[in-house]
């Protein structure tokens, strides 16, 4: 093999591995990320649910995850040398990062002991969850000693290490503005922004500005017809019958007052007011920049 093929074939191999190295999480190669821990033993049994026996786990709280398109969710069990404390864990695999970040901003409390684990993570006693790639982890004992909580928090600190240790949030949350922005607010919504079935793939967080909130957000529409399209449909709905062009738009939403935004290309952002803050929109509105 000459040097340029080489350097072809390990380029290419490093692609596979990139890949493989975030995307590829059967629950055969998750097991085989789960650390070994001192005193504590891994069931070498996993149980492994899709989205048709989901409900079976988790009853009525299926739904929420399948809006974030669920791929399956493997469940592992720690069991300790004495065999009087256990710890499980559920691992639900989703389509995309977003997707998982999504699904536990859903789920995440504003105000907790957050931990930076993977994207984030949080523990409350021997409880913790976190999401890492393509993961949402959620971790649990009945066991209540600091020791459990500590092996609680040790495996998943390994875990995400495991599967990507330089995982982050995703990076469209750093096109919303850092001013007045309320810490742990942030969220995806993957379906039915403000209630209408056709606002969907939403960034956005809450703000606050004398004593009231406000959100920001972002809609990733990902082409400029389908950005067009949601538009198209939100004044077919308010009974706008202004001309839809690119740049400044004011929404008037009946049910949720004016939406103050901007479109640009695939993306729309603006701002929802509900609670009537004092703000500067139109300094708001230049100063975001949405970006992959």
């Amino acid at each position: 093999m000459n040097k340029s093929m080489k350097i072809k074939s390990v380029c290419f191999s490093l692609m596979l591995f990139a890949v493989s190295f975030v995307y590829a999480q059967t629950p055969e190669e998750i097991k085989a990320k789960l650390p070994k821990v001192a005193g504590w033993n891994l069931d070498p049994e996993m149980e492994v649910f899709s989205s048709r026996n989901l409900f079976q786990r988790i009853n009525g709280a299926a739904e929420g995850f399948f809006l974030y398109n669920f791929q399956e969710m493997t469940s592992f069990v720690y069991n300790n040398v004495a065999n009087t404390e256990y710890i499980t864990i559920q691992v639900y695999r989703h389509d995309t990062p977003v997707d998982a970040f999504g699904v536990y901003a859903a789920e995440r409390p504003t105000q907790t002991n957050f931990l930076r684990i993977g994207g984030q993570g949080y523990q409350e006693e021997s409880m913790l969850n976190f999401y890492v790639d393509c993961l949402y982890v959620k971790m649990e004992s009945p066991g209540t000693s600091d020791d459990v909580a500590k092996t609680v928090k040790t495996i998943a600190e390994q875990l995400a290490k495991n599967i990507n240790p330089k995982a982050t949030a995703p990076s469209m949350l750093n096109s919303l503005p850092k001013q007045n922005k309320i810490e742990n607010t942030d969220l995806y919504i993957a379906k039915s922004f403000l209630g209408h079935e056709f606002l969907n793939k939403v960034y956005l967080a809450d703000y606050s500005a004398s004593g009231k909130r406000y959100q920001i957000f972002i809609i990733d529409a990902g082409s400029k017809e389908e950005a067009q399209k949601m538009l198209t449909s939100y004044y077919q709905f308010t009974k706008q019958t202004t001309d839809i062009k690119e740049g400044r738009l004011t929404i008037k939403d009946r049910y949720n007052g004016d939406l103050e935004c901007i479109w640009k290309g695939q993306y729309i952002w603006g701002i929802f007011n509900e609670g009537g803050a004092t703000i500067p929109v139109e300094d708001i509105l230049k100063e975001i920049q949405p970006k992959k």
